[in-house]
């Protein structure tokens, strides 16, 4: 029983990686069974009986893509003794790479969705809650250690989270102007300006 629950558990994880890398390429709206279950080398009905919605898969998968980056920046930022550089690491790793991006491509469909879906606002806010609960650790964790200076802890967390999503948004859609070093370049003289450090960094 306990096998065939784990390779049950194996199958929803491949099929939840096939339907975000199916999401990213092709776009939830145009993305059939047939194409996840291509790319999860199985047969459509496998895919219908993990997850019978489009939507639940998103869910799925935007939860995948977050937890990875939860748990990455967990195992390295508490190796990070200089503020800046643990702030700067967590900008690196949760900003996008470059266009096309799928991480932030699964986003951008999460934020589409939630406008419009109670279930999908629900589960963003809950994964945008828990990544910037991250990044008011970090600052709080420079400010005890006087490298930073601010007064409102969640006010300086949500202007650099924008910061973040805005440049990354524009990265993402090969805007002009923007790669992936500009961007990092761009988000921490943001957080310069904020917390009190020289913007030559």
């Amino acid at each position: 029983m306990t096998d065939r629950r784990a390779k049950g558990k194996a199958r929803e994880e491949l099929v939840v990686e096939a339907a975000a890398k199916a999401i990213a390429e092709l776009g939830l709206a145009n993305v059939r069974v047939t194409d996840i279950a291509e790319r999860a080398g199985m047969r459509p009905g496998h895919v219908t009986y993990y997850f019978p919605s489009k939507t639940e898969l998103l869910m799925l998968a935007i939860r995948q893509s977050e937890e990875s980056l939860v748990e990455q920046a967990e195992a390295e930022l508490g190796g990070i003794d200089d503020p800046w550089a643990r702030l700067e690491r967590l900008i690196e790793l949760s900003a996008s790479n470059g266009r096309g991006d799928p991480g932030w491509i699964l986003w951008f469909q999460v934020w589409s969705d939630a406008a419009t879906d109670d279930v999908v606002s629900e589960v963003h806010n809950e994964l945008d809650e828990g990544w910037r609960q991250i990044l008011r650790d970090v600052l709080e964790y420079g400010r005890e250690r006087g490298a930073f200076a601010f007064d409102d802890l969640g006010e300086v967390a949500q202007i650099l989270s924008a910061t973040i999503d805005g440049l990354s948004i524009q990265l993402t859609v090969g805007a002009a102007g923007v790669d992936h070093a500009r961007l990092l370049a761009l988000c921490v003289r943001s957080a310069a300006a904020f917390l009190g450090e020289p913007a030559h960094r």
